[in-house]
């Protein structure tokens, strides 16, 4: 049966992504210092944007209310009045209608970030902005990991077990938890304990040698294992692998007796074990101070907190009305064009910039609502909250409150955070309101500072201490969130304090 050639007509809407919607996007991602990169690298190419002077910004200072957003008075959603802009563009009328706004900043319903390919090549960064990359431990393994002759289902489970490592390069979560998590998310996925622990035993032969262990102890075996096997490379294999307890407790007498050794031959096994590294991902752990510039502040006002936008973050811009006027005398389309096209570009950053302003603030209000209890009384008090949470009540996307809160910053009487720092998920609760994980690691934790050393407390005995405060959580959390906060189990604190006195 022959095809015939025809002609089909498909009725369809799609969302459209103009200059300046992707240009609002990306401006509302940047931290503070990556928007001032882009304000200074703008006002060296563009010559209709310039920075106001402080004496004009003064008398204006009575008309931009939206610099402070007071909590007990103003509890409206979405009013963002045009005469509370923080930012002066100074335009005659006939050219104000040249950058008409071509969306709604609450129509941004995708997860879309512009490509690299679609912004411009000859993009402007000064030198000095330049730091040195970083490697972090997962992208070290991750690297070798990719290079490494792995079958397609060898390489499933290396990414699970390289994401589980931590930061000191231990493995966070049993064979078991892995197994059930690469299950949960790889439905048609079928592997065993074994299979693991063989994908586990390749990536514990990468760099930095003793990665992947699931105790200091196969951390440090592995380490001698990579070794030329001496005599005093194989005693102390030997040793930590049948009488580890030893060498925690200092416990010199027997290990020369079990092994036959000299003092001097004790003197060289301990300083070959000393010399062994019992955190093999510490090398690379994060060293470069990064710059942190506070989006918000919030304040204590006689009606509760005030939160303001950090008007030092940004000069103020304005458009430069001596070329508009120019503008408009020219006879000449080309230089016309060209000022035109440079008058847009000014605006539509002042724009940009101005609606980051405006989500900011929206969003850091309703945390500061939510969280008021944090700044009274502490972590002890963080509620749960979620993304979603927070786009149902402002009406817009989670992605972006997710670009909103990432790489931003308050600054409050407690300390500057992150935004994403009030953000934690709720462990249900039987009878009671849900608790914030970050609260209980506090309670967690606080609890642990107060503990006799002598008898710590053991993960059980935290769970009934939580009971009587009315958190309800199962002993498996309890151990999660003491791991996440890096604090040794009851039998490994006694150990250490049993050394220490």
């Amino acid at each position: 049966m022959a095809l015939m050639p025809g002609l089909q007509i498909n009725i369809g809407q799609q969302l459209k992504l103009t200059p300046q919607l992707q240009q609002s996007i990306k401006i509302l991602q940047y931290s503070a210092l990556e928007v001032q990169q882009t304000i200074e690298a703008t006002l060296e190419t563009n010559f209709m944007l310039e920075v106001g002077e402080d004496l004009e910004l003064e008398d204006d200072s009575e008309q931009s209310p939206n610099q402070e957003a007071e909590l007990s008075s103003n509890n409206e959603k979405n009013q963002t009045p045009d005469d509370e802009t923080p930012l002066d563009i100074n335009s005659s009328d006939s050219i104000k209608d040249d950058l008409q706004a071509d969306y709604d900043w609450e129509d941004v319903y995708t997860d879309h970030t512009p490509s690299v390919s679609s912004q411009s090549q000859e993009e402007y960064v000064s030198a000095e902005t330049y730091t040195a990359s970083e490697e972090t431990l997962h992208d070290h393994l991750h690297w070798q990991s990719d290079i490494y002759p792995w079958t397609d289902e060898e390489s499933v489970v290396a990414s699970y077990i390289i994401d589980d490592i931590n930061e000191e390069g231990y493995l966070s979560s049993t064979l078991e938890q892995l197994n059930s998590s690469i299950q949960e998310n790889e439905p048609n996925f079928t592997v065993t304990i074994e299979f693991i622990e063989n994908v586990l035993k390749v990536i514990q032969q990468f760099e930095p040698t003793g990665v992947g262990a699931r105790s200091v102890q196969e951390s440090l075996l592995l380490q001698l294992a990579n070794m030329t096997k001496t005599p005093y490379v194989m005693t102390a294999m030997q040793l930590i692998r049948e009488h580890f307890d030893w060498l925690s407790f200092h416990d010199s007498k027997r290990i020369k007796k079990m092994y036959a050794l000299t003092d001097d031959d004790l003197n060289q096994l301990l300083r070959l074990v000393q010399s062994l590294n019992p955190r093999p991902g510490r090398d690379y752990s994060s060293t470069q101070s990064s710059i942190v510039i506070p989006d918000l502040r919030l304040k204590r006002a006689k009606d509760g907190w005030l939160v303001e936008l950090n008007s030092n973050a940004f000069p103020k811009l304005t458009v430069n009305s001596a070329y508009i006027d120019l503008a408009s005398n020219l006879k000449n389309d080309e230089q016309s064009k060209q000022i035109k096209e440079q008058l847009i570009e000014a605006k539509g950053l002042i724009k940009s910039i101005h609606s980051r302003g405006e989500t900011l603030l929206r969003v850091g209000k309703f945390i500061v609502e939510k969280q008021e209890r944090f700044f009274e009384e502490g972590e002890h008090a963080m509620q749960p909250l979620v993304l979603r949470e927070v786009a149902e009540h402002l009406d817009l996307h989670e992605s972006t409150i997710s670009r909103a809160t990432n790489q931003k910053y308050i600054q409050t009487p407690r300390g500057t955070f992150e935004l994403k720092y009030f953000f934690s998920t709720g462990v249900s609760q039987y009878g009671s309101a849900d608790q914030s994980a970050i609260a209980i690691k506090a309670h967690i934790k606080e609890l642990i500072d107060a503990e006799d050393p002598k008898k710590p407390l053991s993960d059980s005995k935290l769970m009934a201490m939580l009971e009587e405060k009315e958190i309800v959580v199962a002993r498996r959390t309890i151990a999660k969130y003491r791991e996440a906060l890096k604090i040794p189990s009851s039998s490994e604190r006694k150990k250490y304090n049993q050394f220490k006195l």
